[in-house]
């Protein structure tokens, strides 16, 4: 009697690892990072939609397609940097007035610097456009940077107990809020100046010093005297 011969189980074959799906942003949402980029290197009448294609990595007729003209994508980039540079900063006047003036626009301008460390083309933007926004026809968008300081010292003056006149607080303010965003949009501008290196902490702790040297008086006046 012949013994049956044994056949060996059919082997699994190893499994070819599937290849993960890389996920591709909508072009939309490139362009607008694009061109993010290319207005926080060129003011508005130096950079072009060229730019901004190769930039996103596109034909630059398909960035026409979605916004018509550079107009309307310099509003929508301003408008949307502007926006987020706004609401970041209602959330950096939480517990500030329990500190008193010092201590207070010490930390309010730490939470400001880590922001601008993180989004810097924000003051970028707003820096390299506004000279030429003198005339507000030349530069569209233009009314958006104003309303961003309108609304940033509306802000202020609803988050802190300032007894002053408008004017004085509206002096204020925008002194802060113009220097703070040159001092960081044209950082590269101001280290060369004091021979610093524009991305170190020593400039990040420069123009701190500088702030408080020149806000803190004042916004003390205005906080009827107070000395904390």
């Amino acid at each position: 009697m012949t013994t049956p011969l044994k056949t060996k189980p059919p082997q699994k074959r190893a499994s070819t690892p599937k290849k993960k799906k890389q996920h591709k942003k909508p072009t939309r949402e490139k362009i607008l990072e694009a061109a993010t980029q290319v207005f926080a290197e060129y003011p508005y009448h130096a950079a072009s939609i060229r730019m901004i294609g190769k930039a996103a990595e596109i034909d630059h007729p398909l960035v026409n397609y979605y916004f018509p003209t550079k107009a309307a994508l310099f509003e929508k980039v301003l408008k949307i940097s502007t926006e987020k540079y706004y609401i970041a900063n209602i959330s950096w006047f939480e517990g500030l007035t329990e500190l008193g003036p010092t201590k207070g626009l010490a930390l309010y301008i730490d939470r400001f610097l880590d922001f601008a460390l993180k989004h810097p083309k924000t003051q970028r933007i707003i820096t390299l456009n506004l000279v030429p926004a003198e005339k507000s026809e030349v530069i569209p968008g233009y009314q958006l940077i104003q309303n961003f300081f309108e609304k940033m010292t509306r802000t202020f003056t609803q988050a802190v107990p300032l007894k002053g006149s408008k004017h004085d607080i509206e002096m204020l303010t925008t002194s802060f809020n113009t220097l703070a965003i040159n001092y960081l949009g044209a950082r590269t501008y101001y280290a060369s100046i004091l021979g610093m290196d524009p991305k170190s902490r020593q400039y990040m702790e420069w123009v701190k010093e500088s702030l408080i040297y020149m806000i803190l008086p004042r916004l003390k006046q205005l906080l009827g005297g107070a000395d904390q």
